[in-house]
């Protein structure tokens, strides 16, 4: 947790000071330190290799000032010219990272050395309070050995009086809603039922510009939600949909739909998974806690958009009750789907979530979902899949910010061959499995075919919703993948 005291003064109250460094010196503007200008120390620090420019390197030295000693932390900066939002979030991470490792609780930040001529104070602030959070993102709820929360009071330093406090705040938003659906997404599946998961978002939004209506089992079996219904009945935890509804423009203007795939645990069902692949199967609802974290930050942020997101929330198990192979179920559209592989459940419950989410009349859909290996075999475990449908202007916009936040995506087609395959059953409407190839793209086309003509965007996360290193955007686990990415579109969005 980051307290910042933003102060237009040299004058310094801390011993701890921290200062960008360009690759080239003569990039930095003047710099004062306890009443000197210290810009010739610093280029002799740096020949001497005790200070480093390289982007996010951290060196600390004692500092002697005029009157007392500084613990001078530096954070290298790269060519600033050259500066990238990817390269900030690098040097604020990195930066978080070492205060927390290091337990520094007070320290004072010289802000306007890490200005650069590309990007806008605001928008390093902004950076900066993301990664005050997301950074040092910590989850050890379930043991007995915790580590204690992290803490800063940081002043920041700045010449110019310019608003910035606001900007550093909108990064904490974002930033402590990707630790809200990591938070969800670590939990345990014995804990996180989809009754749980119901009650911890109804919980976490009550009393907010947030509404959230939540569907049980026999609601669902009663309202038509076949799908869904068929995934989640072989668990003695039964399925829910939990739709939540931010309103920020007027009551007339058609929303954005945001849904999720929140399978809390994926045995596959009889077409069970091998025992190696159960394991992280906790981690197929990131998707859901994606969306979560999305409609967290837009309201946080008082965005002027109406939003519907919509949560399909199931366990996907093995009992005399569950759904087999072979099985015929009708969806909420009223068409009968043919089950041929159980492990298929990710696009039946988006099938019906995705249905369900047209009946706002949105004017777009997003759905997010750990949906296929055959994403990850095509596209590697960092990157994610998306599958448009008469969306481009909305797709191409959602890229170009998705490059700039380092988040990789790329589309993969849906056609005529995909658009058959879905409807390849000898005794239903339409079937949820294919044993050829493009399995990935079969998964999108049927999920799409349940968005109607509404424009629609696919995402499949299985590769990057987790990761097994740490980085500077925080530790392995989930990564809240496109959280940053959909909320800066979300904010361009009127």
């Amino acid at each position: 947790m980051m307290k910042t005291n933003i102060k237009h003064t040299n004058e310094l109250a801390h011993d701890v000071v921290i200062i960008g460094i360009p690759e080239h010196l003569n990039q930095l503007g003047e710099v004062s330190l306890d009443n000197e200008i210290i810009n010739e120390k610093l280029k002799t620090l740096k020949q001497l290799q005790i200070i480093n420019s390289n982007v996010g390197t951290i060196s600390s030295t004692m500092f002697n000032g005029e009157h007392k000693l500084f613990k001078l932390i530096t954070v290298g900066l790269g060519n600033i010219k050259l500066a990238t939002y990817d390269n900030m979030l690098k040097v604020f991470g990195q930066l978080f990272q070492y205060l927390k490792n290091e337990r520094v609780s007070q320290a004072s930040m010289l802000f306007d050395t890490f200005q650069t001529p590309e990007i806008s104070k605001q928008t390093v602030a902004e950076i900066l309070g993301q990664q005050s959070e997301q950074s040092v993102y910590q989850f050890d709820s379930y043991k007995t050995d915790k580590l204690a929360p992290y803490q800063i009071n940081l002043d920041i330093h700045l010449i110019e009086a310019q608003e910035i406090q606001v900007s550093i705040e909108q990064g904490q938003a974002i930033g402590s809603a990707i630790n809200l659906a990591r938070d969800y997404s670590n939990m345990p599946p014995n804990i996180l039922t989809p009754q749980y998961y119901a009650e911890l978002i109804q919980n976490h939004f009550n009393g907010t510009q947030v509404e959230v209506d939540i569907k049980d089992s026999d609601t669902l079996q009663e309202e038509g939600f076949g799908l869904i219904h068929a995934v989640g009945k072989g668990s003695s935890n039964g399925p829910r949909v939990i739709t939540l509804t931010y309103n920020g423009a007027d009551a007339e203007a058609a929303p954005i739909a945001l849904v999720g795939k929140g399978i809390t645990y994926d045995s596959g069902g009889y077409s069970i998974k091998p025992k190696v692949g159960m394991q992280t199967m906790k981690y197929d609802m990131c998707g859901s806690a994606n969306v979560i974290a999305m409609i967290e930050a837009a309201h946080r942020l008082e965005l002027k958009i109406n939003i519907v997101g919509v949560i399909a929330a199931a366990e996907n198990m093995v009992n005399e009750a569950a759904m087999k192979p072979d099985d015929v179920f009708t969806a909420l559209s009223g068409e009968s789907v043919e089950v041929l592989n159980t492990d298929a459940e990710g696009r039946l419950v988006l099938g019906d979530a995705v249905f369900y989410a047209n009946q706002f009349q949105p004017k777009v859909i997003l759905d997010f979902a750990t949906l296929t290996g055959a994403a990850v075999a095509a596209l590697g475990e960092d990157k994610a899949a998306v599958f448009n449908h008469q969306a481009q202007q909305y797709l191409s916009a959602i890229l170009k910010i998705a490059n700039a936040q380092n988040e990789f995506v790329f589309e993969l087609p849906m056609t005529s061959t995909e658009r058959a395959l879905i409807r390849k059953s000898d005794v239903a409407d339409l079937v949820n499995h294919t044993n050829g190839h493009g399995k990935a793209l079969f998964a999108a086309t049927f999920i799409n075919h349940f968005a109607g003509e509404t424009p629609h965007l696919h995402f499949d996360i299985a590769g990057p919703a987790t990761t097994n290193k740490t980085s500077y955007k925080g530790p392995k686990g989930p990564t809240g993948y496109l959280i940053p990415t959909i909320v800066q579109w979300l904010r361009t969005q009127k």
